[in-house]
């Protein structure tokens, strides 16, 4: 009995041996299989998927605020740089048309081309709308545009004192900042202001055009007032939407959103400065 126990053991050792050998082997083949198999799926996605264009994608995201900081400052840059331009461009023409009374006689004897040019900005909007991607051509419709809508602002300030119309830029320039500087700084959700503000637009629309044919100096008073209060509205509205829903590569759009949100709001409160004094 003794001696039958002592064989089996060297018998159950070289068994146990030989499994614990053959599973070291078949692991390390596995682990080779695995390791060439991840080398293999690497190289393929390193050619699919570049390092650069994530990188890239990463850095843009869907929107502005979802853009790393580089991309979002380079976007604000470009924006506010091209409304500085668009308001200077307005104030040159501006400037020349009160100051030269050449022009100026030019432009009240010519109510036609005023509506011309109304229409022809119009008409760039949707063009810029379509080719606001297309570089440079979206650089060109902006000058266009802002040249047409420059010209519509200049006759209308041609029938305004000069005293007036400084009160009402500075008065827009202090309102644009204040409310710019509080659409950054705040962590409201102002997207809901847009169906809101669209609606107050059309009432004013209505209520202009009726105006025209039922004349009244209180109620010209007050829808300048209203139109006034809107576009603040729309100021804040614009100032948000162009982070939380403009791509980055939309700065144009942008720009041009801004531009006619001061241009508005300068040209009402032109229209309560003026209607208080006459009162």
């Amino acid at each position: 009995m003794h001696h039958s126990v002592v064989c089996q053991q060297p018998i159950k050792f070289r068994r146990r041996r030989r499994r614990t050998c053959f599973s070291v082997k078949r692991l390390r083949s596995l682990r080779n299989k695995n390791t060439s198999r991840k080398r293999w799926f690497n190289k393929m996605s390193s050619e699919k998927y570049p390092r650069s264009s994530i990188e890239d994608d990463f850095n843009y995201g869907t929107n502005v605020a979802t853009a790393s900081v580089q991309i979002r400052m380079g976007f604000l840059r470009k924006v506010y740089t091209l409304l500085s331009l668009q308001i200077i461009l307005t104030t040159a023409t501006s400037a020349l048309f009160m100051f030269s009374p050449t022009i100026k006689e030019f432009v009240l004897a010519s109510p036609a081309v005023v509506m011309v040019s109304s229409l022809l900005s119009l008409v760039l909007l949707v063009a810029l709308a379509v080719y606001r991607h297309q570089h440079p051509a979206n650089l060109y419709l902006l000058f266009a545009f802002t040249l047409l809508e420059a010209l519509s602002v200049a006759t209308a300030l041609t029938f305004y004192d000069y005293s007036t119309i400084l009160q009402a830029l500075f008065l827009t320039c202090a309102v644009f900042a204040v409310l710019t500087a509080y659409t950054f700084q705040s962590k409201r959700d102002f997207s809901k202001m847009g169906a809101w503000l669209f609606s107050c637009l059309w009432i004013l629309i209505i209520g202009s055009f009726m105006r025209l044919f039922f004349h009244s100096d209180d109620a010209g008073l007050f829808l300048a007032g209203a139109g006034a209060l809107v576009f603040c509205g729309f100021i804040i509205y614009d100032t948000s939407m162009l982070m939380k829903q403009l791509s980055p590569e939309e700065h144009i759009l942008a720009s041009i959103n801004l531009y006619l949100d001061i241009v508005n709001l300068f040209l009402h409160i032109l229209r309560v400065l003026d209607s208080m004094k006459k009162h």
